[in-house]
């Protein structure tokens, strides 16, 4: 019941179109900023199954070339990952959470990621020896921080995972030398850096100069609630993807990655309307 207010509180693009094409009358979209796992594609029980469909490369494509709107995908993942599953020339790339950037003009690793490179690849080691025994869960290196996913974990080892990965992760924790954080299915572990992927969305408008152009956030994951709240700050749009939206700061909602391409689409044949 919950759930069911709070999609209501939130308006449905597709759905409520009209109004939402309102939104975007007197201010050119600047950017169309975009989540991967979840928003654009469909998310896999094993982050390599993941793939971006041609209809939606397309899309983005369209909106670069026929509309000159700049698309970022803000992810968790790695920058390389991202170039590899997106193959998008031209979009800029904000990977790990917002610790590194990279695009047309655009170069960016947080240096305080930087640094704490070799106590990363610590944990990661530590994490993979800790839960060898709990069959389902990943321990992935992304370089500038770590993602354990617990996606295929059966429901009975659940507990054994978590207690596991506390034991490891817990002198780490009290000496600040990481942050942690919870996505679906999956632990993040950061830098001891305030930067997440509003502080990113925020540094990419400021260098850009978007300040009276649109901005919009496509987004699934609690981590992707600092760049809704980045985004609304400058008057964007910010668009909530998925069925179980909680307490998000975002104004809009969308059901799912067959969904965000087809509000790409219609994103295209306005633009292009007012181009043309």
């Amino acid at each position: 019941m919950a759930d069911r207010r709070r999609r209501e509180r939130l308006q449905h693009v597709l759905r409520g179109w009209n109004a939402f094409e309102r939104r975007l009358q007197g201010r050119p979209i600047q950017w169309v900023l975009t989540d991967f796992d979840g928003t654009l594609a469909p998310i896999r029980r094993h982050p390599d199954q993941a793939g971006l469909s041609g209809a939606s490369r397309a899309a983005l494509q369209r909106l670069m070339r026929d509309v000159g709107v700049s698309v970022a995908i803000v992810s968790g993942r790695s920058i390389s990952q991202l170039r590899a599953l997106v193959r998008l020339p031209g979009a800029v790339y904000i990977g790990n959470h917002g610790l590194e950037m990279s695009g047309p003009s655009v170069r960016f690793v947080h240096p305080g990621a930087r640094r704490a490179r070799p106590v990363l690849r610590r944990i990661a080691g530590q994490l993979r020896r800790a839960l060898r025994d709990v069959p389902g869960s990943l321990v992935e290196d992304k370089g500038l921080s770590l993602s354990v996913h617990w996606r295929r974990v059966r429901p009975s080892d659940v507990e054994q995972f978590y207690r596991k990965l506390k034991n490891v992760l817990a002198p780490w924790v009290r000496r600040r030398a990481v942050r942690v954080a919870r996505g679906k299915r999956v632990v993040e572990i950061r830098p001891p850096v305030v930067w997440h992927k509003g502080s990113a969305v925020e540094w990419l408008m400021k260098r850009s100069g978007s300040s009276k152009s649109l901005v919009i956030m496509f987004g699934d994951d609690r981590t992707d609630e600092d760049a809704f709240r980045a985004v609304n700050r400058c008057f964007g749009i910010s668009v909530y993807v998925g069925r179980r939206p909680g307490g998000t700061a975002a104004r809009w909602r969308l059901d799912g990655p067959r969904e965000v391409r087809v509000t790409l689409q219609r994103l295209w044949g306005h633009g292009h309307g007012h181009t043309g």
